[in-house]
């Protein structure tokens, strides 16, 4: 179960969703909502390579194991997060203080089956949810008005998408050490 919940956070389901996110937005004209989602989106995942980046340099200068902070976490936080702000932004303009409670739900949620699975440290749990969460609340501050009736087409796109892809993995750690680790650039 917990594999089956995690694998809604891989990067071979979160990218075919902002995708399709950004098609359905765009398409609907509303141009604003698709940038602001999917450049969080974007500018979340950049942040989480940066951070695992210097994890691995951290490990390689210290001695100690790598350090890499959940990608799943961060990733579900700004993408089903966001989306769920954006979607709820009439009720959470009433009450703007519960706009942490979705993504902080799915931080937990995700965070738990990273634990559980020992794919990640309570460490990197963490700063992925802290990463995550930052962006989710971010997109829902500043996505704008959200057109009328748009979750009627984004919601079952959205949906369709990520179960057509679950269970697909991309094998991103692997390839960011393969070619960004101190090992492929720092040879001898």
């Amino acid at each position: 179960m917990m594999r089956f919940i995690t694998d809604f956070a891989d990067q071979g389901v979160i990218l075919p969703v902002m995708a399709t996110g950004f098609l359905v937005m765009a398409l609907r004209g509303w141009w604003r909502g698709a940038v602001v989602w999917t450049g969080m989106a974007c500018l979340v995942l950049a942040g989480m390579l940066l951070l695992k980046i210097a994890g691995l340099y951290y490990a390689w200068l210290a001695h100690v194991p790598i350090i890499s902070p959940s990608g799943h976490v961060a990733s579900a936080c700004v993408v089903y997060g966001g989306l769920l702000l954006v979607l709820g932004q009439k009720w959470f303009a009433r009450f703007p203080a519960l706009m942490p409670v979705p993504v902080l739900g799915l931080a937990l949620v995700i965070g738990l089956t990273r634990l559980s699975l020992h794919a990640h440290t309570l460490f990197e749990v963490v700063t992925g949810g802290i990463v995550g969460c930052t962006g989710g609340i971010l997109t829902g501050r500043q996505c704008g008005a959200v057109p009328r009736l748009l979750w009627v087409y984004l919601l079952p796109c959205v949906g369709c998408i990520a179960w057509l892809f679950h269970g697909h993995h991309l094998a991103i750690e692997g390839t960011i050490r393969s070619l960004f680790g101190p090992e492929a650039l720092l040879h001898d």
